[in-house]
């Protein structure tokens, strides 16, 4: 029994673990669990009102409510008004960082927005409001409306979107525009009328034109409405991130972000994206980068439930195209056209994810030659992701291709096929001929070349761990 005392004690020490690290615990619980924390010992109920606790405050569709019996839906959880007093009243001066995730319940959200906004508006007015400090020291907003939230099928998913509007829009406009430190703002699938988007961030920009260092504004509309408001930020460039969409992009804002000295430009699309809108002409381009030599575009399109195609925009100056996106395959086309218009800019190129399609074993149907021919005429590609049928044989080749440039090579394991299958070239000596038939034969003799020529250990991905896979783009 003593024996059992004296192995308790001293796995115990929880509670005196130093602050830093308790608030570092709280900043990944959700605020149930951080309550549940602070029961445990009267040292974690410190901690739970410790600064550090509430950097990253996270609406969602339980956070500060409780459930209401409705006579026609049943039970339902609205915003209970004093308990979200009480903890601005007690915490929300701690916020740093304020995300709102997507929800069903629009009254919650545009509840606490206002109530968000006025405890701002008034924190001077101290006969007014009894809460002081809110919103002055939030300096990153994340806001994602649900805009599929009603469609029930995969093929509804683009018939039946709808976009935020209304007095919510109105309480977002309102919140921004009272944040009066913000520095990274993330708006995503608002899907606004050309109408309301054209002056949505108005007071963002009369408010922080001079001090935001990032902007992301993914569909904010529901067609092409060309906007002119990320060009006034003209200290994007501290943080080299502006994110935006392709049909909010003009000739116009291209022009003023190239004057401005924006070093990084992400044209990004969704599912929710309109499927073609019109590309940015290549003398605007050309023009942009004679102005800002700097500047680079990064290409993305994320789309799990229907088939899209990334707008290509022509002489821009691409260092990045990725897809994630179970449908689109690799084809000639596709790397060809890569060649011609960013052959002297491009830095990564791939397809993430698993693919729902299948791949022909052939030689001739598979598009090995025009990988590896990019990899040989982009000087600068240091990332590789293939995620479509391959030969060993091949990836051999590229690796040899890119040595001492090709950083980062993925591959997909069950998408390798182990065949020395390429014609025999004239430029390559017997040696080397008989060294890629003998490592072409099995995974491990594939592996331990390629570890050989790039210098550094090298293995293909599992299906598990390639669907985990996102590169850091820029």
């Amino acid at each position: 029994m003593d024996d059992e005392i004296a192995v308790t004690e001293d796995e115990g020490g929880w509670s005196e673990l130093p602050d830093l690290l308790i608030e570092s615990i709280y900043s990944y619980l959700n605020m149930r669990d951080r309550y549940n924390c602070s029961m445990v010992c009267k040292r974690w109920y410190d901690a739970f009102y410790l600064p550090q606790s509430w950097s990253v405050f996270v609406f969602d569709e339980r956070t500060l409510t409780r459930r209401r019996f409705n006579y026609y839906s049943g039970w339902q959880y609205t915003l209970d008004h004093l308990r979200a007093q009480m903890c601005l009243s007690t915490v929300g001066s701690f916020f740093r960082v304020l995300i709102f995730a997507p929800m069903t319940n629009f009254y919650n959200m545009y509840e606490f927005m206002n109530m968000l906004s006025f405890y701002a508006e008034h924190h001077n007015a101290k006969e007014k409001c009894t809460v002081s400090g809110i919103g002055e020291h939030i300096h990153t907003l994340r806001y994602q409306f649900p805009c599929d939230l009603l469609a029930r099928f995969e093929e509804d998913q683009i018939s039946r979107l709808y976009g935020t509007g209304g007095k919510l829009l109105e309480a977002v406009k309102r919140l921004m525009g009272n944040l009066k430190k913000l520095r990274h703002l993330e708006l995503t699938d608002l899907l606004l009328d050309g109408t309301e988007a054209k002056t949505l961030l108005d007071d963002v920009a009369t408010e922080q034109c001079l001090i935001l260092r990032t902007l992301s504004i993914v569909n904010m509309t529901k067609s092409t409405c060309p906007i002119i408001h990320p060009g006034v930020f003209i200290n994007l460039q501290t943080e080299q991130v502006l994110e935006m969409s392709p049909q909010n992009l003009s000739e116009e804002l291209v022009s003023l972000l190239a004057d401005s000295g924006l070093p990084t430009l992400h044209l990004r699309q969704t599912e929710h994206s309109p499927p073609s809108p019109p590309p940015i002409s290549p003398k605007a381009w050309s023009q942009a980068t004679a102005r800002n030599p700097r500047l680079r575009v990064h290409l993305s399109l994320t789309s799990l439930r229907v088939e899209r195609e990334i707008v290509w925009q022509e002489r821009a100056p691409v260092a990045s195209i990725l897809y994630d996106c179970p449908f689109s395959k690799l084809e000639a086309e596709l790397l060809n056209r890569t060649l011609e218009w960013y052959r002297e800019t491009l830095q990564l190129f791939g397809h993430v994810g698993l693919p729902r399609f299948t791949t022909p074993k052939s030689f001739i149907d598979r598009t090995d030659p025009f990988l590896l021919m990019m990899v040989k005429e982009c000087p600068r590609l240091n990332t590789l992701i293939l995620r479509e049928r391959v030969s060993t044989c091949t990836l051999l080749l590229i690796a040899e291709a890119g040595r001492n440039r090709l950083k980062d090579f993925y591959v997909r394991r069950n998408a390798v096929i182990m065949r020395f299958d390429w014609p025999i070239s004239p430029e390559w000596s017997e040696e080397y001929q008989q060294w890629l038939k003998k490592c072409s034969q099995s995974y491990e003799a594939t592996e331990s070349a390629i570890s050989d020529i790039l210098g550094k250990s090298w293995t293909m991905l599992s299906d598990k761990e390639f669907v985990k896979l996102w590169p850091k783009m820029y």
